[in-house]
């Protein structure tokens, strides 16, 4: 592949990853506010659990089918996958407004699940013609655009349910992923498999790349400790709509809003856009820090970050508190998938590139899957759900999973591969 190629890739794929994330997160912020009024739950619990396993079970399937995809992807081609997931989240995302209970919006959530994963093969498109000493940086350039669409996307989502209701922020992520998948396929370029990757079965090539992959235990231990990291850094996730509620609007939102409601929206808008931002701002700097001396270092001292903001946060008692430790948790979120995937590329070959970065993505997926139940149980046990213990609990996961990074890497080179 030329070096034009790459580049044209790189551009397309830029672009899609801002379109579909910016589609996603105008409905995701505020899931659990739309399975209340959509459904009319009044229990808050009962809510929070709702809105804890409708998020989670997108996740959870991605998670589980991203192997599959990413060795299908190996094998017969990163762009097809790439056009086939975005696809998929356009069809799923389209029908969850027509479901008419918190059940069927569960199972289209699977579904989104089942048949997306776009960010593996989209990562392994780009990366697949560059060397590994600039992957970290091209990795945080893709990364940037995920940030991008994440800033726009809550904003946009607010102002779309202030005037047409919050359904219709689900037909606005059906069209940006549908844009997202005629990008892909009109504009990327890739080479065709070799004769040697067809010779095998699927199946054949699948489990020999799986066992190849497993079988080092330093990449086994980095996903581990990937999975632990992201159980903590999303407990609050979906959850974090109703945390904003029970702190009230920012009071100048609040002043600039015709209702409590809406000031309410655009807070929950603010607080989501303040981590994009922070991925947009420092996602460059990770990368460019993982370049230079190593990913996983890098990472270890992001998680031990982040669990000092989380700590933060379970003492704030204000909007405009948790506004500003949001912020700083930005900083140090930022990078997170950025070196998960720089740390992956650094210990696999390239001919199961797709497979080890769907790997590490299920791994992510699992936390995002979990995560969020997890943070639902900590937080119960009264009248009214206390998120602050969840923070907490947050908390020690990113610390364990930084320290165990930390060990990870200083006894990397004692450990058989």
């Amino acid at each position: 592949m030329s070096l034009h190629a790459g580049r044209r890739n790189f551009r397309t794929v830029w672009l899609s990853l801002f379109t579909t994330s910016m589609g996603l997160m105008a409905f995701l912020p505020v899931l659990a506010l739309y399975v209340q009024e959509r459904f009319a739950i009044d229990d808050p619990e009962l809510v929070a659990w709702w809105a804890s396993v409708i998020y989670g079970a997108g996740p959870l399937s991605a998670a589980c089918m991203g192997p599959l995809w990413g060795a299908m992807g190996d094998r017969y081609g990163k762009k097809r996958m790439a056009v086939r997931a975005n696809a998929a989240i356009a069809l799923t995302t389209a029908f969850m407004p027509f479901a008419p209970s918190p059940t069927w919006l569960l199972v289209a959530r699977v579904a989104q699940g089942t048949f997306a994963g776009y960010v593996a093969p989209a990562m392994a498109l780009v990366t697949a013609q560059l060397p590994r000493s600039v992957h970290g940086r091209f990795i945080a350039r893709l990364q940037v655009a995920m940030a991008l669409g994440s800033c726009v996307g809550p904003y946009l989502g607010a102002e779309v349910t202030g005037w047409f209701g919050r359904s219709a922020v689900f037909w606005i992520a059906s069209l940006f992923s549908g844009v997202s998948a005629l990008r892909l396929w009109i504009g990327a370029v890739e080479d065709q498999a070799t004769p040697a990757a067809q010779a095998r079965t699927f199946l054949q090539s699948f489990w020999s790349g799986a066992r190849e992959l497993l079988s080092s235990r330093v990449f086994v231990a980095l996903l581990v400790c990937v999975t632990v990291l992201r159980l903590g850094q999303n407990m609050l996730e979906p959850l974090l709509s109703l945390f904003v509620r029970e702190l009230g609007p920012e009071p100048l939102l609040l002043r600039w809003s015709d209702t409590e409601q809406r000031a309410i929206d655009r807070t929950i808008a603010v607080a989501f856009g303040l981590l994009a931002i922070g991925q947009w701002l420092f996602t460059p700097w990770w990368g460019r820090l993982a370049d230079r001396h190593g990913p996983l270092r890098c990472l270890a001292v992001l998680a031990l970050g982040v669990a000092a903001t989380q700590v933060g946060m379970s003492m704030t008692g204000s909007i405009d508190g948790f506004l500003v430790l949001r912020a700083g948790l930005a900083c140090f979120m930022a990078g997170s998938l950025t070196l998960a995937y720089a740390a992956a590329s650094k210990r696999v070959d390239d001919a199961h590139r797709t497979l080890s970065f769907s790997l590490v993505q299920s791994c992510i997926q699992l936390g995002l899957a979990f995560g969020p139940m997890l943070g639902t149980l900590a937080a119960s046990g009264g009248e009214h759900p206390d998120f602050r213990r969840a923070f907490l609990l947050a908390a020690a996961l990113c610390a364990v999973a930084g320290g165990a990074m930390l060990l990870l890497r200083r006894f990397e080179r004692r450990l058989p591969t």
